[in-house]
């Protein structure tokens, strides 16, 4: 089989796909790649003597396993997957929504977030994100975000931050800040009194983030330039949260920082 088929191969066959995948964790005997895919050897046999002409895994001692060639393109080839997943698995999310805010190196480390939630509350609703990112602040121990959107539960989030006295760093853009400072500034000064707490303004920024020590909010803007307040994506897991932690420290840079 000619190299150049390679990529066919892989994605072609789901079959093909998921057989590389399994050997990778371990080699596996043909009695055993036989129970995990519940068929005989007929049916599975095929598949794996096309790897094994594509010189992609190999049969040693009763058990097949990656060849070098295989190691290096599964090595590259299941981050692609992930970042593949992540799309189609929120794909509601995505496609409607302008991402030209999210920094090239970031939307390249998607596959990171493959273990977020889509969330899509009806429009009666429309504010039920507003209870989730209170609730998760009250058991935070740190918190960062951007605010590019006024929101009760920016008010919230603050009288929550400061009544915890959890650390935070927050940035906002120039009209919520504006507008925090024409009629909330008692509640900025109060945000600033506690040493650890920092607060940045910046340009337009088209996203909302919310990133503590366990959870993660994400949310966007519409293509069109309005805010999506009803669908918006929920992580607790540590590789979701560090790409949090990443697009906020990304804008922070670019930020200019509020002096107490």
């Amino acid at each position: 089989m000619k190299k150049k088929g390679l990529l066919s191969l892989i994605t072609y066959s789901e079959k093909r796909k998921d057989l590389l995948f399994l050997i990778d964790e371990k080699p596996r005997t043909l009695f055993e790649i036989r129970e995990f895919f519940n068929v005989k050897t007929p049916e599975i046999y095929p598949r794996i003597k096309e790897l094994i002409e594509a010189d992609l895994i190999q049969k040693t001692n009763n058990e097949y396993h990656l060849t070098p060639t295989g190691k290096v393109i599964l090595k590259y080839y299941t981050p692609l997957i992930k970042i593949i997943n992540v799309f189609e698995e929120t794909s509601e999310f995505w496609t409607d929504h302008d991402t030209n805010a999210i920094p090239l190196q970031l939307l390249e480390r998607f596959n990171e977030l493959e273990d977020c939630l889509l969330f899509q509350d009806p429009a009666k609703n429309v504010f039920e994100q507003n209870k989730i990112i209170v609730e998760k602040i009250q058991s935070s121990k740190t918190a960062s975000g951007i605010i590019s959107v006024f929101m009760p539960s920016s008010l919230e989030m603050f009288q929550t931050i400061i009544a915890n006295k959890i650390p935070a760093k927050i940035i906002m853009t120039r009209d919520v800040f504006d507008k925090f400072e024409s009629d909330y500034n008692a509640l900025l000064n109060r945000f600033l009194t506690f040493e650890e707490n920092e607060l940045y303004v910046a340009n337009n920024i088209n996203l909302f983030i919310m990133t503590t020590d366990v959870f993660l909010y994400f949310s966007l803007f519409y293509k069109t330039g309005l805010y999506d307040a009803q669908k918006y994506l929920i992580a607790t897991d540590s590789r979701s949260l560090n790409w949090g932690n990443d697009c906020f420290k990304y804008f922070m840079e670019k930020s200019q920082k509020i002096e107490k």
